[in-house]
């Protein structure tokens, strides 16, 4: 019987090639993006899964109780240590790790750009990153101890054994190869390429103050421990080692903790600079893009198959009357639905093999089709789900059919069949024109991005990090020279460059009781120059007046506006950094507010300061062929660094690169919803066709009579166009809420751009 019912299948579909066609297309795209999806959503979702503690390792974030200050990633030295001795039945280990990037050397050989990350001596007890050289309970014990992956043992070391081997971190700190990691999954969150102890600062003044932000901390907690429990303590804990300078300052500090499988998907937090984050509002939408393509695909189906009834009236009649019973016949369209679905998941298994290394070049990412077991039984997953669903409908509706009827060939599909069909219809068509809204508003958002006008000229700006003390104790002589080509028109030295880090300080105002939090850069009389900022009150720094460097300050509108003072009115107010120097310094100008951070916030109050925390050297160039100034750069560089290679980045390349990973997603996004639209059309062209046939009589007539072309593709396309109008009457407003709230959890709260009041710079909890 069963084999009756394949062969029956099998005729039917050589018979009705185009139909047949149509709906294994259309179930082999559903199904390879669904795979597609399901894959690149297994592979975000499974960051950091792979640590065999995973389960009581927690990120330890800083919190604040001034508005506007989420959860604060980095942390300062002592924590580790204090919350080790405070909590020893909670805290198994708590873990110190601090990146960072600077000149490594072996012999001859001298590169930077590799990260290097300071961690605990418990580092790879509680991370499991496994070694293939060296014993991890032992590896970090030293403070020289360095280990270091497989890739960067081939670097530095070739062929030779590098167990034992010394290298040089700033040509100050011997690094002694204690073990080799095995490569660092892609699915981890922190990224390093060494690993060293971060014990050997502990001599550093630095290492004992509470009020660094220059590393991160991890718990492991103990078995049984309730990170609620410990969350509790935490206000007693702070009140313990900081609650003087609490008192002091008039604001206070706490601590959260936060899973480790969490962490890569918490967009929320300040300052998480030294991890990688994802966007789980994507997932939730590639997920969904998914289900809709798959679905979209079993209506084409349904579609097709009960459009066709009136045709197979005949052999239902005939089956009927010999003694078949209904669900003889239920079992046979199932059937064809079956095969279909087989044939579909057949062809899905050799395009996807094709198609997966070029997706992986395009989604910028490294999946891999599973090998174990339950591949095969997803496969049969969804030959059984998609079977079933795509066959239901017309596997009811045909086995339906009254025999007498059937044989007599009166058989009309009658009004619930069609408005069925045209129901489905319209449901397709909602999900595609609510993906295209989509496709607009993503795209939109996006180019929005690239033209807004940032309020800072970020073209022909080349950023040099001062990673190291030679251009760091030169960085006077270094602009001097490069001021005298005419290529150059201006060089600023500066603590942050815009979309890169920022520090926040709470500052005392006159007239106000409480701290004003605001963002800060210390930099030199140039920085307004070179980044092309308005001044629209006061006046910039200027070497003319001795007192700059010590006792001005620049603010922004917008902090200008919280101080609720105007331009004018701020000029000669004072503002107290307790936090550096204590000295009142004078507000001397206002500069127009410009996106120093993301567009992701709203623009936050700033300070501009001259101070003597060099990070960046922003270099100003005409337009024109930038070879020779890079070269020219390049020369002066090597003129007074002797080791650190030359290295750039230009300005606009670094603050797009804010938004690189939302393009790529908004990118994969748009491909499929056009995918899912195409499936949509092609079972609308599938109808449409299967009508023409069906009036082809009508159609010669009418022509006969004089019908013009044009006047026939509208009779043919009246209905389906009907259907489409009410489609996106329907699909509108779901569209609108839909793309409100991804706005809202994307931009956390803000349009781009938004002026006004200050509000908290959180993302709404998902």
């Amino acid at each position: 019987m069963f084999k009756n019912y394949i062969l029956t299948a099998y005729r039917n579909s050589l018979k009705n090639k185009l139909y047949a066609g149509i709906n294994i297309l259309g179930l082999a795209i559903g199904i390879i993006c669904c795979l597609f999806i399901v894959l690149y959503v297994q592979h975000e979702r499974s960051y950091d899964q792979f640590h065999q503690k995973k389960d009581r390792i927690f990120k330890v974030y800083r919190t604040s109780d001034r508005d506007g200050i989420g959860e604060i990633g980095p942390v300062s030295a002592p924590y580790a240590e204090a919350l080790a001795n405070d909590f020893p039945e909670e805290v198994e280990a708590a873990v110190r790790v601090m990146p960072r990037q600077g000149l490594i050397t072996y012999g001859e050989k001298a590169f930077t750009g590799d990260n290097i990350s300071f961690v605990g001596r418990d580092f790879l007890k509680v991370f499991t990153f496994p070694l293939v050289q060296g014993d991890p309970a032992t590896a970090l014990n030293e403070p020289s101890s360095v280990v270091l992956t497989e890739e960067m043992a081939k670097k530095y070391f070739g062929d030779q054994d590098p167990i034992g081997q010394t290298l040089e971190y700033e040509n100050e700190y011997p690094l002694v190869v204690t073990g080799v990691l095995a490569p660092i999954p892609e699915t981890s969150h922190i990224k390093f390429d060494f690993l060293t102890s971060v014990h050997r600062f502990e001599q550093e003044e630095w290492f004992s103050g509470w009020w660094n932000n220059n590393m991160m901390t991890y718990v492991l907690l103990a078995e049984g421990a309730e990170e609620k429990a410990v969350e509790a303590q935490f206000p007693a804990f702070m009140e313990k080692y900081m609650g003087d300078d609490f008192e002091r300052l008039g604001l206070r500090l706490g601590l959260t903790l936060k899973p480790m499988t969490d962490v890569y998907f918490a967009n929320d937090t300040e300052f998480d600079v030294w991890v990688e984050h994802g966007n789980q509002s994507m997932i939730y939408i590639f997920l969904a893009i998914a289900l809709f393509i798959l679905l979209i695909a079993c209506i084409n189906f349904m579609n097709l198959a009960t459009a066709r009834a009136a045709r197979r009236s005949a052999e239902v009649g005939v089956r009927k009357t010999l003694g078949a019973s209904r669900s003889d016949l239920i079992y046979q369209f199932f059937g064809e639905s079956f095969l279909t679905t087989f044939v579909a998941v057949l062809l899905t298994i050799v395009l996807i093999s094709v198609l997966l290394p070029a997706f992986n070049q395009f989604a910028e990412v490294n999946l891999t089709l599973p090998t174990n077991v339950g591949f095969p039984l997803l496969l049969l997953g969804v030959v059984v789900g998609v079977g079933l669903l795509a066959g239901s409908y017309p596997a009811l509706f045909l086995s339906a059919f009254v025999p007498v009827k059937a044989l007599k060939g009166g058989l009309k599909v009658g009004r619930k069949g069609e408005s069925m069909r045209k129901g489905l219809v319209i449901f397709q068509f909602v999900i595609s024109i609510v993906l295209i809204i989509a496709v607009m508003v993503v795209n939109q958002q996006m180019r929005y991005v690239q033209d807004q006008r940032l309020g800072f000229d970020k073209e022909q700006v080349i950023l040099l990090e001062v990673d190291n003390d030679e251009i760091y104790n030169q960085q006077q002589s270094f602009k001097d020279q490069l001021r005298q080509n005419t290529r150059i028109t201006n060089v600023s030295v500066m603590s942050g460059e815009p979309g890169g880090f920022h520090d926040m300080y709470a500052f005392n105002v006159e007239s106000k009781e409480e701290e004003v939090v605001m963002s800060t850069v210390f930099t030199d009389a140039d920085y307004v120059a070179t980044l092309g900022l308005t001044m629209i009150a006061g006046r910039n720094f200027s070497p003319q007046f001795s007192t700059d460097t010590l006792e001005t300050i620049i603010l922004n509108e917008t902090a200008v506006r919280e101080l609720e003072w105007s331009p004018e009115g701020a000029l000669g107010k004072e503002i107290v950094n307790p936090f550096s120097d204590s000295i009142p310094r004078r507000v001397v100008g206002v500069v127009k507010d410009y996106h120093f951070a993301s567009l992701h916030h709203e623009i936050d109050p700033l300070a501009i300061m001259m101070g003597d925390d060099s990070r960046m050297i922003a270099i100003k160039t005409t337009a024109g062929n930038m070879a020779p100034v890079i070269d020219l750069v390049s020369d002066t560089w090597s003129s007074i660094v002797s080791q650190h290679p030359f290295s750039f980045t230009f300005l606009d390349e670094s603050y797009d690169q804010l938004y690189r990973a939302e393009q790529k997603q908004g990118q994969i996004f748009t491909l499929f919803a056009g995918i899912a639209i195409f499936v949509a059309c092609l079972g609308l062209f599938g109808l449409v066709t299967f009508v023409a046939e069906q009036r082809i009589k009508e159609i010669g007539v009418r022509k006969v009579l004089g019908a013009s072309v044009l006047q026939l593709v509208h009779l043919l396309t009246n209905d389906f166009a009907t259907l489409v109008v009410i489609a996106l009457v329907i699909a509108s407003p779901i569209a609108y809420y839909i793309m409100q709230q991804w706005h809202r959890y994307a931009y956390c709260e803000y349009s781009i751009g938004k002026s006004g009041s200050k509000k908290p710079s959180r993302c709404p909890e998902k």
